[in-house]
Order: C-alpha cells, then structure tokens, then sequence
C-alpha cells in the first residue's frame, strides 16, 4: 500500500513550492489538482484557479474557483465539486496524484471530498499540501493511517527538497 505525503504549515512558508520542487524527481505520469493564485485573469482582483497536474493548463474563467475576494462558499463548493472530481477522474492512469492544496474553501464540496477520501483507500500514492485549518475533512485526511504528515518551515524546506524525493519518489 503506498504511502500518501501532505505538507503542512504556516501560511506563504513554501509548502506548494515545496511541492513543486519535489514533482521533478518522480518517473513517472502525474495527475491531481494544484491551485494557483493569480492576478491575471480577473483584471485587479486575486484569484483561486484549480489546475490538473501534469498539464500545461492555465488559468482562465473555466477553472477559476473564487476570487480572494468576498466569495460565495456555496458557488465554491460547486465549483470544486465539478472542477475537482473531474480532475481526479481525469488523472485515473497517473502514477502519482498531486492534492495542493487541500484547505477549508473544500470542506463544503462533498463530491470532492468523498473523492479525495476514497482516493486515499487507492492504490495511487499521494503528494499533496494540507493549509493549517480545523474542519473535519481536513482531520479525516490528516488522521488517515496511509498518511503522513510533514511540517514546512522556513528551516527545514530546504534539506526537506533535497531529502523527500529520495524517499517518496522511488
């Protein structure tokens, strides 16, 4: 049974750079989700887009999940529910499967979460990026036995790129 890794810590330590720091160094096809945060598609405002890993997507209105600004939780959570489990399905023949970064704005989305759940019971091992928040998805995840659970510092990011593709990516 593989063994699933998520990055915690505090807000803008590096844990999705991390993370992008860390794909390089596996062999084989990735698939997942990533979000990244931009200025570009909606002129002046932030905003969240969910990415399939593994492609050279980019963000546009079609997989823009909320604006950093006051948002809809439920228009969020709809939006990960079909964003996201579209994803996962999509990256059912990847070796490895990309969850950054799992936080509060997805506990609301059932379908993703009953996917992200199911998906650690597989057989595809886990890269992924947990934001330091307390709702009950979040714990599930991190409580679940296939998981493992590392802390990002700004002490510890550096030797953790140099040292975790060793040991995850095999």
């Amino acid at each position: 049974m593989p063994e699933h890794l998520f990055l915690t810590g505090k807000k803008r330590v590096g844990k999705s750079t991390l993370l992008q720091r860390i794909l390089p160094a596996f062999p084989r096809p990735v698939g997942g989700v990533y979000t990244l945060r931009t200025a570009g598609v909606v002129p002046s405002v932030r905003s969240v887009h969910l990415l399939r890993a593994g492609t050279n997507e980019r963000p546009t209105l079609n997989n823009l999940l909320f604006l950093c600004a006051p948002h809809d939780p439920a228009q969020a959570a709809a939006r990960f529910d079909a964003l996201g489990c579209a994803a996962l399905e999509a990256s059912a023949g990847a070796a490895l499967w990309v969850m950054d970064e799992l936080g509060p704005n997805e506990s609301a989305a059932q379908r993703f979460c009953a996917a992200v759940l199911a998906a650690l019971d597989g057989a595809i091992p886990i890269l992924g990026v947990l934001q330091e928040a307390d709702t009950p998805f979040l714990q599930q995840v991190a409580a679940h036995p296939r998981v493992r659970v590392v802390r990002v510092t700004e002490e510890n990011r550096d030797a953790l790129a140099r040292d975790l593709p060793q040991k995850f990516c095999r």
